[in-house]
């Protein structure tokens, strides 16, 4: 599912909260009708989940014959299923066409990728919003996407708009860090940079002072500086990153990544003892 989320925010600076959702009684008891422990209903469960996984996939939503094709139901079953989820909000239909609905959205926002990571990093990267008066975040690779596990961001700063393809994040000093990190049987690495400098970058990210600056190359008027956090095993965490509007880094900017970095790291570990 290709939509855009905002991060969660540090308390200090705003924060993302989830709409409250009112259901009526009828409404409950056809939930709990569609959800009940028995071989039936987990029938029912499967199908529901087939459906919103095929929507997931289609930006432009589907036709009630290309979602029964995309989920492997029968066209009568994804009619009902596709219905019952509309009157729960996870499904809305437009112009005859199925999409994934907002109430999926409000409950995909409070995902918590690493709960114990989010909890080790928010105060690190507030503090290091307020000491860079920048944009600070911690982010993470997932299926192919970036993902915030948290940010900060000071009085009038607006986020900006995550890339949606591999090439365009390992252009990125986030994603540069993030790709290099992982383990080489684990993932492709994107071919806008050469196996030579993708080996060169994950050598010099063994480092625990290394950090890797995106003077302008992601997007114009915007340079980032990013260092990754390593888990006690070696294994990359995520990626802090500072987002500056500007022609250059300031001075400092980078070691101060780094030590945040090296603090949140810091945490991890005694969290894992």
């Amino acid at each position: 599912m290709n939509v855009p989320t905002s991060p969660p925010l540090s308390r200090v600076v705003g924060s993302v909260l989830p709409t409250p959702v009112t259901d009526t009684g009828a409404k409950s008891e056809r939930l709990e009708a569609l959800i009940l422990p028995s071989a039936a209903g987990r029938g029912v469960l499967d199908g529901a989940f087939a459906v919103l996984d095929a929507l997931a996939h289609a930006d432009e939503g589907l036709g009630l014959t290309a979602l029964a094709r995309a989920s492997g139901l029968a066209k009568t079953s994804v009619h009902r299923l596709a219905e019952q989820l509309i009157t729960f909000g996870a499904v809305q239909c437009v112009e005859h066409r199925y999409y994934v609905g907002p109430r999926m959205l409000r409950i995909g926002q409070r995902w918590q990728p690493d709960p114990l990571l989010r909890r080790s990093a928010r105060a690190p990267v507030h503090t290091l919003a307020v000491r860079s008066r920048a944009m600070a975040s911690l982010r993470i690779l997932h299926e192919q996407r970036l993902r915030y596990i948290c940010a900060a961001v000071p009085h009038g700063h607006a986020y900006m708009p995550d890339p949606a393809d591999p090439k365009s994040i390992a252009r990125t000093a986030t994603g540069r860090v993030l790709y290099a990190t992982q383990p080489g049987s684990d993932v492709t690495l994107p071919d806008c940079w050469t196996r030579r400098e993708w080996r060169s970058l994950r050598k010099s990210l063994c480092d625990p002072r290394a950090t890797v600056i995106d003077h302008q190359e992601a997007v114009a008027g915007m340079c980032c500086v990013s260092s990754p956090v390593w888990w006690p095993n070696g294994v990359c965490a995520g990626a802090v990153t500072v987002a500056v509007h500007a022609n250059d880094l300031p001075a400092g900017l980078p070691a101060l990544v780094s030590s945040t970095a090296h603090r949140i790291g810091a945490a991890l570990q005694l969290k894992s003892k």
